[in-house]
């Protein structure tokens, strides 16, 4: 009896094994701060870690992890470590924090993909710190404040961050990421209404609308051009390791200075016109990988373009 063809059917599973494997692709190499084996310790990286950290905490210690959390009350009282450190208390009393850890590898890794490792560490620690830290100066009988902890604000943050620079991006059942990120905030808005927590609110509706204001500023999120850019800086590349590569070779980014000539009749092969083609190319791909290619201008597109015509 054959199988599909092989007499063998030890031959036959490892033939399927070895199209599986072909199958799987390689992890994706991030522009992490530090690699530890496979792993790229990117902030988003190292927040989720300290997520599943604070689970085995808690199992040793609830209180240690109480004292993670903030509220204004023991900010005020000298605790000023609870400003920055609360997003790591993630305490597991429901499946839905395991869910938020993975939501927020995938949706932080795609802003720090977006705006490069050392702006998303500016960003994330931004809207950790300033909304708290406005919320702690506000009377407590005027603005009741519930415990805050955890990366689900931050999660929703970046979502909302991920919205405004692809808003049509398909996510479950193929609904656009704007509808989705409008259906998170409102169950937040709502939530908290009901429940008249108007410091919580106001500290999350305060740490959406900082991160909107700051990606802004960097020259992403084109079409809320109602928000004005008091910095006036588009975004700028961030250096991989390709590129950084590059740089300590002596390579320059003539690529985004242009004019280009036009490669007909250049002809094909190895030759100086071809090499130089190639670094062209890969400057172009560099910066795609480093801020998406809705980041290239018309010229830019054109000349990609034009590029993978003549070195295909």
């Amino acid at each position: 009896m054959s199988c599909s063809g092989y007499d063998d059917p030890a031959r036959y599973g490892e033939t399927v094994a070895n199209r599986f494997q072909f199958a799987l692709p390689n992890p994706r190499q991030r522009d992490g701060w530090t690699r530890v084996g496979n792993l790229d310790l990117t902030t988003t990286a190292l927040l989720v870690i300290g997520g599943v950290a604070s689970m085995f905490l808690w199992a040793i210690s609830k209180s240690a992890v109480y004292r993670l959390m903030y509220h204004p009350i023991p900010v005020r009282n000298g605790e000023i470590w609870r400003l920055v450190m609360w997003p790591l208390a993630n305490p597991p009393t429901e499946i839905w924090v395991v869910i938020t850890l993975a939501f927020f590898w995938f949706i932080g890794h795609a802003v720090e993909d977006l705006v490069g490792r050392n702006r998303y560490l500016g960003l994330l620690l931004a809207v950790t710190v300033v909304p708290a830290a406005f919320i702690t100066l506000l009377p407590t009988n005027g603005f009741p404040t519930g415990f805050t902890f955890g990366l689900n604000l931050l999660a929703s943050v970046m979502f909302v961050i991920f919205a405004v620079q692809h808003p049509s991006q398909p996510f479950f059942f193929g609904i656009p990421a704007w509808v989705l990120a409008a259906v998170f905030v409102g169950i937040d808005v709502l939530r908290l209404t009901g429940d008249r927590l108007w410091g919580t609110l106001l500290l999350t509706l305060t740490a959406i609308a900082l991160g909107v204001v700051i990606i802004r500023q960097w020259g992403f999120a084109e079409r809320l051009a109602f928000i004005p850019q008091f910095a006036g800086g588009g975004p700028s590349p961030r250096r991989g390791r390709s590129s950084a590569k590059r740089s300590r070779r002596g390579s320059t980014n003539k690529v985004i200075d242009g004019p280009w000539g036009s490669p007909a009749g250049s002809g094909s092969g190895s030759g100086p016109n071809t090499i130089a083609a190639q670094h062209e190319l890969d400057l172009l791909l560099d910066k795609i990988s480093a801020e998406g290619l809705g980041s290239l201008t018309a010229t830019e597109k054109q000349r990609l373009n034009e590029l993978s015509k003549r070195l295909r």
